[in-house]
């Protein structure tokens, strides 16, 4: 595998983007850099990326729906919102898939703002220097949608996922559950962090424990991570009586506990983070936190339209609140009932 653009940075010792100028021909750099880049790029074997086309006309009608994956149910779902509001307005969609790569995010942003697109919609983005600097003087309207930067002052619309950590666990706890695990996304991501806060201060102001081996992360929270994480719960001494989970994993382990013998919710309750399709129609329906995805969807679109229309504007944050809706995952447990299942 060749080299990539950071490990070029990192043997020059110049800045990813610097790097970058060079790689793709675009943007000023020194001779001393160009030259230092060059040689790199010979010497750890670096493959460069084919130019991404230039788009000759009606760029300015063009709207661009950057996101990680399109595997979750919820964000194949938000990005269908998306399109079919920008139709609606007469705008083009163009959806951009990063693969939550950092470099390909900074790819697809200099598209859209070397193409003149109308706006960005940023379902994904990742907080790093070099997309920092890079949104400094982004000249292209940007609206990020369930995601969000805390260093970036940028037009934001989410979901409170604080309120929806902490709700789950809430309701579990009102339900009789002490023994709660907590299954959650990548710890880079700003709503997993916020979820798990939102967890954790429940369980604290509760009095009860947090077991940190009950604590689980997925890189994704895709449903075929569900083998992995039901693997590790199988391998503990203990299970505990319930679970924080989050988006298609939620439907993925609950199937799989099912299929080894683990009964839901007799054996372990399940609060889901994320209400969709799947959690609304699988073996036991999921008890979860529902958000407007389809008004947030429009929101978003009403906001870059109002970005392009006044760049000067304050920036605009909507945060949209969750709904509890109650379905079969959840027991409710008697006093009598212990709070441990020994394996």
């Amino acid at each position: 595998m060749g080299a990539t653009l950071k490990q070029i940075a990192e043997e020059t010792g110049l800045s990813v983007s610097t790097v970058s100028r060079v790689t793709t021909g675009k943007g000023y750099v020194s001779d001393e850099a160009r030259r230092l880049v060059e040689e790199a790029v010979q010497r750890l074997s670096y493959s460069r990326r084919p130019p991404m086309p230039q788009i000759r006309q009606g760029g300015e009608e063009l709207v661009m729906i950057l996101v990680g994956g399109i595997r979750s149910s919820v964000a194949s779902q938000i990005v269908e919102y998306l399109v079919a509001e920008l139709i609606r307005r007469q705008k083009r969609p163009f959806v951009a898939v990063s693969c939550f790569s950092t470099e390909m995010e900074r790819s697809y942003l200099q598209f859209a703002a070397d193409n003149h697109f109308f706006g960005v919609l940023a379902m994904s983005l990742t907080e790093t220097p070099e997309t920092l600097a890079m949104l400094a003087n982004y000249n292209c309207p940007l609206v990020l949608l369930e995601r969000y930067l805390p260093s970036l002052d940028c037009d934001c619309l989410r979901a409170d996922y604080y309120r929806i950590g902490f709700q789950c666990a809430e309701h579990l706890i009102q339900n009789g559950h002490q023994n709660i695990g907590f299954i959650g996304g990548s710890l880079e991501s700003t709503i997993t962090q916020d979820k798990r806060t939102g967890f954790e201060d429940c369980m604290r102001a509760n009095g009860l424990e947090l077991r940190p081996e009950w604590i689980i992360h997925a890189k994704r929270l895709i449903y075929k991570n569900a083998v992995a994480i039901a693997n590790q719960l199988l391998a503990l001494r203990e299970l505990p009586t319930a679970l924080v989970t989050s988006n298609d994993v939620s439907v993925g382990i609950l199937n799989e506990l099912m299929s080894r013998g683990v009964r839901v919710p007799e054996d372990i309750s399940i609060c889901n983070c994320e209400d969709s399709v799947m959690a609304t129609h699988c073996q036991v329906p999921l008890t979860s936190m529902s958000v407007d995805f389809k008004s947030m969807a429009c929101g978003a679109v009403k906001m870059l339209c109002k970005r392009r229309r006044q760049p000067s504007a304050p920036r605009s944050l909507l945060i949209y609140n969750p709904q509890l809706i109650e379905r079969s995952s959840v027991l409710r447990l008697s006093t009598a009932r212990q709070q441990t299942h020994p394996m």
